[in-house]
């Protein structure tokens, strides 16, 4: 038989910010062939960016054609969060004023993740629910959000894929707290796509270095071409998902 991922869309209310959003779920192709198996979750921002052409802001990530060629146990859960038009400036930045977005509400934001899309998901679904197998992933504002998760959430984001991230909004994000544990951290960014995201990305890996974590905890990807768009992002993910889905055996469930 066949098998393919399936696409599953439902609208959800983000209590903290009093909001309706789309929520789209894409299981894989490994969920059906392998009825009584579990699977990680990965939880990305812009959703409605991912999967499908009509909906996307430009060209689409592609998700779902990407995945179905993955191996079978390399694949995964994506649980794609669309972003708020109006409100997606606000609601990817951390809590703090800024000129350009009003205020933050991106600690609200993730903790809409945390307390009500998580446990839905692991819920209704067949999902390892440990933080290694929980991960968040995002690009350029959905980026620097996605770091923050890993850097101050790590008990719940366990793994994190940070692509072309607009830290120059918040640049704050790489004062690192001190926390009991780390994530795993994977950034990508091209030098094509604005004139500092090399700078960025360099300093990104020497701030986590100097932070403690060690290579096998990070991975920073300098790429030598590719705009700021879905394309580079949609390129890059297999690469992001592959190496943020090895997990030592010592942290395995």
């Amino acid at each position: 038989m066949e098998y393919s991922s399936k696409l599953y869309v439902q609208d959800i209310f983000i209590s903290p910010l009093k909001r309706w959003r789309t929520v789209r779920i894409m299981l894989p192709a490994a969920y059906f062939r392998y009825p009584d198996k579990k699977f990680p979750v990965m939880y990305m921002l812009d959703g409605q960016n991912l999967f499908d052409a009509s909906t996307a802001f430009a060209a689409p990530w592609g998700l779902k054609e990407r995945m179905d060629r993955l191996p079978l146990a390399d694949q995964c859960i994506l649980v794609g969060i669309d972003n708020g038009g109006g409100f997606r400036g606000s609601e990817y930045l951390p809590n703090h004023r800024h000129k350009m977005f009003r205020h933050g509400e991106g600690d609200q934001f993730l903790l809409f993740i945390k307390d009500e899309l998580i446990p839905k998901v692991n819920q209704h679904l067949r999902t390892h629910s440990d933080r290694h197998n929980t991960m968040i992933c995002g690009s350029s504002m959905g980026g620097l959000l996605s770091f923050y998760a890993a850097t101050r959430m790590p008990e719940v984001f366990g793994r994190a894929g940070v692509m072309s991230p607009a830290f120059w909004l918040y640049p704050q994000v790489l004062k690192l707290p001190d926390k009991p544990v780390r994530s795993k951290i994977y950034v990508m960014g091209s030098v094509t796509e604005s004139r500092g995201m090399r700078h960025t990305l360099e300093k990104t890996y020497h701030v986590l270095k100097n932070h403690g974590y060690t290579d096998e905890m990070i991975k920073v990807e300098i790429k030598e071409r590719g705009k700021h768009n879905e394309i580079l992002w949609g390129r890059e993910f297999t690469p992001m998902l592959k190496w943020l889905m090895h997990i030592p055996d010592h942290e395995r469930k």
